[in-house]
C-alpha cells in the first residue's frame, strides 16, 4: 500500500472503485477503444504495450492521456486569459509521448528489480511528509514561508482540506469540486515522487559503476586537457582528384568487407512501398467554392459606402463562418495576408485571395504598436572548436567580408556552423526578447535594420549577425474562408479507390500497377526502425512489425489520407549485407586511393620544407597551398578545417620543436607541421591534486552514464507496440 493512501483517512477502497468507473467510462467514450468493445475485452485487460513480456494496460494508457490533455487546455486557459497565444496541442505527438513515457518508466521498474533496489513507503513518507521538497512547498503565509504543520495536516488527513473551504464559506459544490481535486493532487504527487525516487536509485547505482576511474586513465585524460601546442602546418588534400578518376573494384569491396563486417551490425529495418489517397476536393467540388465566392465578391463589388460594406462583413462573417482574429505581431502573420492587411485602412475590406486553406476575404478591425517588438535577423555561426582565436580570427574574417558588400546569405551558407538556419542563408525568421541568449538579444535589437554586427560571443561560438527587419506593429482582423467542401460522392470515390487497391494487392497484382491502374504512383520508404514514425505514423510503423512481408494494408494516418501500404522488405537483427554497406566501403577505399596519389607530392613538399628550414617552401612545390597556424592545439583531433585528424594531432606533441615532419598521412589529406612551441601539462600539480581529479573524472562519468546506458538498454529492449493490434 502506498505511503499517501496508508497514512490517509479516506477509504482507498472508495477511491478505488470510483477511479476505475471513471477510467472505465472515459475510455469507452473514445472511439480507439472500438475493437476492445467489439471483441467484449475491458480497458483494464488489454495491454497497449508489452515491454520485456511486462504490459501496461489500455486504461492505464488513456488515463494518463487524459490527464496530460487536460493539463494542456487548462493551461492555454490560463493564457488565453492572460492575453497570450495559446499552445496548438497536437494529441497524437501528446499520445505518443505518454506511451514513451510509460514504457520508460516499465523498463526503469524492471531494472531495479534486476537489481535489487526498491523505493520504501518509509522513503516516501520522509520525502513527501516530513521532508517535503521546495516543489511541494506550496501552502505560504503573506511573507511567503512554508506552513509546514498546515502542509502535513492536509497530506496526512485530506478530508480537512473540504472542512476548512467549508469553515471559509466556500459552496457545497466547490466545496466537492475542490476535495476531489486534492485527493488526486495528493495521488499524483505519490506517484511521480515514486518514479523519480526510482530513476534516481537506478542512475547512482549505474553512475556508481561507471564512475570508477582509472588513474591511467586519469592521468592521460589530465595531460590531454593540459598539454597545448602551437603549430604551422602545410595540408596536401586529395579534392581536386575527381571521384570519377579512381576505380574501385568489386573485388577489393568484397575483401574490405569481409576484413571489417564485424564492425556492420544491422539492426531490425523495415521498408514498405505505399500510395496516399488523400482526401482533397474534386473539380466539382472546387467550381462550388468559386460559385460562392463570386456571389459574394459580387456583393461587395456593388456596394461603394466603406461604412456599408463594414456592415455587410459583420453580415457576411456569421452567414459563411468567418473569424475574428485577436491582435497579432505583423511579423507573425502568413506574408500573403500581412501584405493585404498592410495596405487596408482601418474597417476596409479586401478580396478575394487565393491561399493555401481556401479563397480569402479580409477586414482590418484595428491597429497599434505593440509593447513587445520583433526582429528578423540572419547570422554566422563560428564555434569555438580547439581555439577560441583562431574561430574569432575567422569571424572577423567573414565581417569584413560581410560590411565590405558581400552575399551575406552566401557568406552563411558556405561558413556557418549553424546547421538549421546555414542551409537558409542565416535566416532566423523572426524572433521577440527572451528567445535567445542575452548576448545575442542584445546586439540584434541594438542594431539597426541592414547593418551587420561582431563578432558577437555567446556560449555557442562567435556571431556575425545581419538585422533584416524589425516589427512592431499589431492587426486585428476579420477573414472569411470558403474552402472547398468535399461532397459525399468525392469522399466515397476516394475510400472505394483505396479498397480496390487493397484487393488487388491481396490477390497478386503488384502495387505499383495496381497505382498505375489508377493514374497513380507507388512511394518508396526508406528502412526505419520499430520506434520510429513512417509518414509520421507510428500506426503504420507497429503494423510493418507485425507483418509478414508482403502484406498489405489501408491506414487513415492523420494529415496525410488514406494510406494503402505494402511490406516489401524486413530485416533482422544480424550482420548488414554488402549491397548495403557498398558505397561505404567504396567511398573509404576511393579516399585511400586518392591519399596513395598525393603521396609522392607530400613527400617532396617535406623535402622541400626541410631543405629550407622554412613551410614556406611548400609554395614552391604547388602556388595553391597555404602555410596555417594553430594555436593551443590539443591532443582532441580538432585541426583547423580538419575535424577528425587525430593522428596528425597527437604529432604535434611527438615532434621536437622546431623540426619540419615528414609527410603524415591523414584522414583527408597529408600533412607536413612543425611545432612552434608547446606547454606540457604540469604532472607535479597532478599528482598534488590526484584525488581531486579521480573524483572529477568519477562525476563525468555519473552524470553521462545514465542516459547512455539506459538509451542502449532500450534499444535491446524487446518492445511490442499493441495500440493497433489487430487480432
Amino acid at each position: 500500500m502506498g505511503a499517501i493512501t496508508r497514512i490517509r483517512q479516506l477509504s482507498p477502497y472508495f477511491l478505488a472503485v470510483v477511479a476505475v468507473l471513471f477510467i472505465v467510462f472515459m475510455v469507452l467514450q473514445d472511439s480507439s477503444c472500438s475493437t476492445i468493445r467489439q471483441q467484449g475485452k475491458s480497458p483494464e485487460a488489454t495491454p497497449v504495450a508489452e515491454v520485456n513480456g511486462d504490459t501496461f494496460s489500455q486504461a492505464e494508457y488513456e488515463q494518463r492521456v487524459k490527464e496530460y490533455l487536460e493539463n494542456l487546455r487548462a493551461q492555454n486557459a490560463r493564457l488565453e486569459q492572460q492575453g497570450q497565444q495559446p499552445q496548438e496541442i497536437d494529441e497524437t505527438q501528446v499520445r505518443q509521448q505518454i506511451f514513451d513515457q510509460m514504457v520508460d518508466e516499465l523498463l526503469l521498474n524492471q531494472i531495479a528489480k534486476q537489481l535489487g533496489v526498491k523505493v520504501t513507503d518509509d522513503e516516501l513518507y520522509d520525502a513527501i511528509v516530513v521532508n517535503p521538497p521546495a516543489e511541494l512547498q506550496f501552502f505560504k503565509d503573506s511573507t511567503g514561508k512554508f506552513m509546514k504543520s498546515m502542509y502535513q495536516e492536509l497530506v496526512t488527513n485530506p478530508a480537512k482540506y473540504g472542512e476548512m473551504l467549508a469553515q471559509q464559506g466556500a459552496p457545497p459544490d466547490q466545496v466537492e469540486k475542490q476535495q476531489k481535486l486534492w485527493d488526486q493532487t495528493l495521488r499524483d504527487i505519490e506517484t511521480n515522487m515514486r518514479r523519480q525516487k526510482v530513476m534516481d536509485l537506478v542512475s547512482s547505482t549505474v553512475g556508481a559503476a561507471a564512475s570508477i576511474a582509472s588513474p591511467t586513465y586519469t592521468e592521460l585524460d589530465y595531460k590531454t586537457n593540459n598539454s597545448t601546442a602551437d603549430i604551422r602546418f602545410v595540408a596536401i588534400p586529395t579534392d581536386h582528384i575527381r571521384d570519377s578518376t579512381i576505380a574501385v573494384s568489386d573485388n577489393e569491396v568484397s575483401a574490405y568487407y569481409e576484413a571489417n563486417k564485424q564492425y556492420y551490425v544491422q539492426k531490425p529495418e523495415r521498408k514498405i512501398k505505399y500510395v496516399i489517397f488523400r482526401e482533397q476536393p474534386s473539380n466539382k467540388d472546387s467550381a462550388r467554392a468559386q460559385k460562392r465566392s463570386a456571389e459574394l465578391m459580387q456583393v461587395f463589388s456593388s456596394v461603394t459606402d466603406s461604412l456599408k460594406r463594414d456592415s455587410i462583413f459583420t453580415e457576411k462573417m456569421a452567414a459563411f463562418g468567418g473569424e475574428t482574429h485577436d491582435f497579432t505581431l505583423i511579423s507573425n502573420l502568413d506574408p500573403n495576408t500581412s501584405m493585404v492587411l498592410r495596405g487596408l485602412p482601418v474597417h476596409g475590406v479586401f478580396g478575394p485571395l487565393t491561399t493555401p486553406n481556401g479563397i480569402s476575404y479580409y477586414r482590418l478591425d484595428d491597429k497599434r504598436e505593440s509593447a513587445e517588438p520583433t526582429v528578423r535577423a540572419s547570422h554566422i555561426l563560428i564555434p569555438f572548436e580547439s581555439s577560441k582565436d583562431s574561430a574569432l580570427a575567422k569571424a572577423n574574417e567573414i565581417l569584413a567580408k560581410a560590411r565590405k558588400g558581400e552575399d551575406f546569405a552566401m557568406l552563411a551558407t558556405l561558413n556557418s556552423k549553424d546547421p538549421g538556419s546555414a542551409q537558409q542563408g542565416g535566416d532566423l525568421g523572426y524572433f521577440s526578447k527572451g528567445r535567445m541568449v542575452p548576448e545575442f538579444e542584445k546586439a540584434a535589437f541594438g542594431a539597426e535594420v541592414g547593418s551587420v554586427v561582431g563578432p558577437v560571443e555567446t556560449q555557442f561560438g562567435y556571431h556575425i549577425i545581419k538585422v533584416t527587419d524589425k516589427q512592431s506593429l499589431e492587426l486585428k482582423y476579420s477573414e472569411i474562408v470558403i474552402k472547398p467542401l468535399i461532397s459525399t460522392a468525392t469522399k466515397q470515390l476516394i475510400i472505394s479507390s483505396s479498397v480496390k487497391m487493397q484487393q488487388e494487392i491481396e490477390e497478386g497484382k503488384s502495387i505499383d500497377s495496381s497505382a498505375k491502374s489508377l493514374g497513380m504512383t507507388a512511394a518508396e520508404s526508406k528502412f526505419f526502425a520499430s520506434r520510429t514514425p513512417v509518414l509520421n505514423s507510428y500506426e503504420l510503423t507497429a503494423w510493418a512489425y507485425q507483418a509478414d512481408k508482403g502484406e498489405v494494408t489501408r491506414i487513415d494516418v492523420d494529415r496525410v489520407g488514406l494510406v494503402v501500404a505494402q511490406l516489401t522488405e524486413v530485416r533482422t537483427t544480424g550482420t548488414r549485407s554488402l549491397e548495403d554497406m557498398k558505397e561505404i566501403i567504396v567511398r573509404t577505399l576511393r579516399q585511400a586511393k586518392k591519399l596513395d596519389m598525393v603521396k609522392a607530392k607530400a613527400e617532396q613538399v617535406a623535402s622541400a620544407c626541410k631543405s629550407a628550414n622554412s613551410l614556406d617552401a611548400a609554395l614552391t612545390v604547388d602556388s595553391s597551398f597555404t602555410v596555417r597556424t594553430q594555436t593551443a592545439l590539443r591532443d582532441n583531433g580538432q585541426l583547423t578545417g580538419f575535424a577528425g585528424e587525430y593522428g596528425i594531432t597527437n604529432q604535434a606533441f611527438k615532434l621536437a620543436s622546431g623540426q619540419i615532419s615528414d609527410a603524415i598521412r591523414g584522414r583527408r589529406a597529408w600533412f607536413v607541421m612543425v611545432v612552434d612551441g608547446r606547454v606540457d601539462a604540469d604532472m607535479n600539480a597532478y599528482k598534488k591534486d590526484k584525488l581531486a581529479h579521480l573524483q572529477n573524472i568519477a562525476a563525468k562519468g555519473r552524470q553521462n552514464s545514465y542516459y547512455t546506458w539506459f538509451s542502449t538498454y532500450k534499444e535491446n529492449a524487446t518492445i511490442v507496440d499493441k495500440r493497433w493490434v489487430r487480432e
